[in-house]
């Protein structure tokens, strides 16, 4: 036989479709987003299958990300700057430096950041006129670059800056929807964004004589697992004496169940008896709910709770002392590195990032931006849109 009369066969392999979803779903986002190009089938199952957008969500690597929005009060532009946490780590003052290469969404008005739910950043932006303060609300996945149409605005008479509105954004899993939650001291409304309508959450005031924690724009609240926390005062004790009245104020943490709707009330550490002096703050750190707080003035210490929703609980997870962190203000810590070893912390003015290594108790700084906040968040193929 001839070597022009050789057929060469090659032979194909073909996986059936549910081992093809089996290696996709453990793919990072990046690739995956390549692979849609593929074939039709293909891009029908990552961009559109939600039953593989969750497979994907449980099964990718959990790499941590930063999420940083900068403004400018004299202005009315407002940009979102994304990166891995890891290069955060291994140069701190990439947070300085704005023509990275990293994912970057350019913003027209003020727009901050209010919340972090499987991959998706929850924007809320403001407009105020002379009479009312109008909210708007966008969803971006800085991963996939897909970014919702505007949410219904949110309207309300213009109050004192004392009562201003907190956000938050979470996953309502019984509904399988994600949530705006709106809340000050008389009010919480939340927002499906499948219906996109606001709608009173009623209860709330079954919790006599509480007002919201009054804050400053960088501790609004936050969400774990299905349930958002804020911190707010409670009257516990009211009484007399003389020609005066008195009242004691108890701090507590408001939570509401994004499924059922329903609040609890949770107390801090033990410790903490008194409302401080310094601003605490709640955190989600390595999937454990946070509350951080100065011991006068002189440490900063950070607690968490162990068992979920137990209130006994509570254990401090570090203490370190200001002095070393050579910072004597509010503190609010964004998220923990994956090792476990360097804690990221927003200052509270707004111009300083702190990365603390608690093995070597070594504090690294990057500082120079506009007031800004912080979130993490892990990538996904998740979309609103």
């Amino acid at each position: 036989m001839s070597q022009h009369s050789k057929i060469t066969r090659i032979s194909r392999v073909i996986l059936p479709d549910d081992v093809i979803v089996e290696v996709l779903s453990y793919s990072p986002v990046r690739s995956l987003i390549r692979l849609r190009c593929v074939c039709k089938s293909w891009n029908t199952l990552i961009s559109s299958d939600p039953t593989f957008v969750k497979l994907h969500l449980q099964r990718s690597t959990r790499h941590k990300h930063i999420a940083l929005t900068s403004y400018y009060y004299e202005g009315s532009a407002s940009s979102v700057i994304t990166f891995p946490l890891n290069h955060l780590l291994e140069n701190p003052s990439l947070i300085t430096v704005y023509n990275n290469g990293y994912k970057r969404l350019e913003l027209n008005n003020y727009t901050r950041i209010v919340g972090s739910c499987n991959g998706l950043l929850c924007l809320v932006g403001l407009s105020n006129t002379t009479e009312h303060q109008n909210y708007w609300f966008h969803v971006w996945n800085p991963a996939t670059r897909k970014i919702s149409q505007r949410l219904r605005y949110f309207h309300r008479p213009r109050k004192p800056i004392s009562d201003r509105l907190r956000f938050t954004f979470g996953y309502d899993n019984s509904t399988d929807t994600y949530k705006v939650v709106a809340f000050s001291s008389d009010e919480v409304k939340v927002c499906s964004v499948r219906d996109n309508v606001w709608r009173n959450i009623p209860g709330f005031h079954d919790f006599a004589h509480v007002a919201v924690y009054h804050g400053n724009i960088f501790n609004e609240c936050v969400y774990l697992s299905g349930t958002v926390y804020w911190l707010a005062i409670q009257n516990k004790l009211s009484f007399s004496y003389g020609k005066k009245d008195f009242t004691v104020e108890q701090l507590i943490i408001i939570s509401l169940d994004l499924s059922t709707e329903t609040y609890r009330r949770l107390l801090p550490p033990r410790e903490v008896d008194d409302v401080p002096v310094v601003q605490p703050t709640l955190a989600v750190l390595r999937d454990r709910l946070c509350f951080s707080h100065m011991l006068k003035i002189t440490h900063f210490a950070v607690w968490q709770m162990t068992e979920f929703g137990v209130e006994q609980s509570w254990t401090q997870f570090l203490k370190i002392s200001c002095q070393n962190l050579q910072i004597y203000h509010e503190l609010f810590p964004v998220c923990l590195s994956e090792n476990g070893q360097t804690l990221i912390l927003l200052g509270s003015r707004g111009n300083e990032v702190i990365l603390y290594n608690l093995r070597e108790n070594r504090v690294e700084k990057s500082s120079g931006h506009t007031l800004c906040h912080a979130k993490d968040y892990v990538e996904s193929l998740a979309s609103i849109c």
